[in-house]
């Protein structure tokens, strides 16, 4: 299934998935969630996945707190204030990274994180690339702190196999708008 759905994601052409991102990310700007939100998590989109320029740079222009991740450990990642997309660089994995010395903000300090995946259900369960990154950064999230999944619609499936560890988004957006989370 993460094959399948990695392949359609990167068959999309390029102006088609700027231009559903740009909708997915409209969408969130909306949303009374973000509008609240003064610290925020992001993700710099890999291999076609919905980006997030437009909220970095919405962000910043609000004064917002705007932060990316960076792997620090075997599975592990950190949260690092980011003010200039330009200043980021690629990881072993081709991902952009804050620099190391940037402000570390922890994970439960935020009010929000913007969360990346190959599939979401619509219980909010994500199956990602199979490293685990995100489902332990998610287990560290304060109660107050929001998740949002970023998604594709083609990417919104009924349901999908989880485990124990696996942790889910409280809120997920397509360019379709908001996905009702149903438990």
């Amino acid at each position: 299934m993460r094959k399948k759905l990695i392949k359609q994601r990167l068959a999309m052409e390029a102006q088609a998935a700027l231009k559903l991102s740009e909708w997915v990310e409209r969408h969130f700007l909306g949303s009374l969630c973000y509008q609240r939100a003064r610290r925020i998590g992001l993700y710099a989109a890999f291999n076609q996945e919905v980006d997030t320029r437009l909220v970095f740079d919405s962000g910043l222009s609000e004064n917002k707190v705007m932060c990316f991740p960076r792997v620090v450990g075997a599975g592990e990642m950190v949260f690092l204030r980011e003010d200039r997309w330009s200043e980021m660089t690629p990881n072993q994995w081709g991902i952009l990274e804050p620099a190391l010395g940037r402000e570390e903000i922890p994970a439960h300090g935020l009010d929000l994180v913007v969360v990346p995946g190959v599939a979401f259900s619509k219980d909010g369960f994500r199956i990602g690339y199979g490293g685990g990154f995100y489902d332990r950064l998610l287990k560290t999230l304060g109660p107050e702190t929001l998740s949002v999944g970023f998604a594709y619609a083609f990417q919104v499936l009924d349901d999908l196999p989880h485990d124990e560890h696996d942790q889910h988004v409280k809120r997920l957006v397509t360019e379709r708008g908001f996905v009702k989370i149903c438990p």
